[in-house]
């Protein structure tokens, strides 16, 4: 058997296009890589924070495309971002290179409305005052079945917007619970939840518990791409028999 060779790395399952940053990436943030159960591979978007980039990122098409054609020539098999923003910047990264590519939880948005008896959806973000149509429709979301709640007021959502080097886990855990409690209040319909902040999964479990609904994060959808990719691979359990 001839193996082809070509590149320096080898095995990587996910990329990781991640903004210039210091907070702490707890373990479930996109950015930390004991998150994922298959290897990765990040590719840091120097001098580009979170205030950098939020309700500018069409100024910033030309340095993602590359760090996704980037992570496409080092072998990745799915590409992710560690910022929901970028969800503007779907369709432009979809064509621009040949594997899978997951911008933002908020793809998640229409789906998750079908599958959740079409009940409106909670969305949790750090910004409220950021997110806007201009991210929704590129992934097919619709105003008017959605209920957005920010942190931007919260020491959370100070310390990512401000790329702070320390947070009080503890207190993000309770300012977190605190927005969800206030998006079911704002909405009792609600049919689920959706995290748009890639620094929220680490809280997914205790949103869910306060507020008793299916709570959807972006490690989800990149999760179950990562899935499809490497069906008999990766993942030793995929493809077993009943022996």
């Amino acid at each position: 058997m001839i193996v082809q060779g070509g590149k320096t790395l080898y095995g990587f399952t996910l990329g990781v296009i991640t903004l210039h940053t210091h907070f702490p990436r707890i373990v479930g943030d996109v950015g930390n890589a004991r998150t994922w159960n298959f290897p990765v591979l990040y590719k840091v978007l120097e001098g580009l924070n979170p205030r950098a980039i939020i309700g500018k990122e069409k100024n910033c098409v030309e340095e993602v495309l590359n760090a996704a054609r980037e992570l496409e020539a080092a072998g990745v098999k799915v590409i992710t971002t560690s910022c929901g923003f970028l969800a503007v910047l779907q369709e432009e990264l979809a064509r621009a290179v040949g594997v899978p590519v997951v911008t933002s939880s908020l793809l998640l948005v229409p789906l998750v409305h079908r599958i959740c008896g079409m009940k409106p959806v909670g969305i949790l973000t750090a910004n409220s005052q950021a997110l806007s149509q201009s991210h929704l429709l590129p992934v097919g979301a619709v105003e008017a079945f959605v209920e957005i709640v920010g942190l931007e007021n919260t020491n959370f959502g100070r310390v990512l917007l401000n790329d702070e080097w320390c947070i009080d886990f503890e207190e993000a855990r309770t300012e977190v619970v605190d927005a969800a409690k206030k998006l079911v209040e704002k909405r009792s319909d609600l049919g689920c939840i959706v995290l748009e902040c890639t620094n929220l999964p680490p809280f997914a479990a205790d949103v869910q518990r306060v507020t008793n609904l299916p709570v959807f994060d972006l490690t989800d959808l990149v999760n179950m791409v990562c899935f499809a990719v490497e069906k008999g691979g990766t993942f030793p359990w995929k493809g077993a028999t009943m022996e």
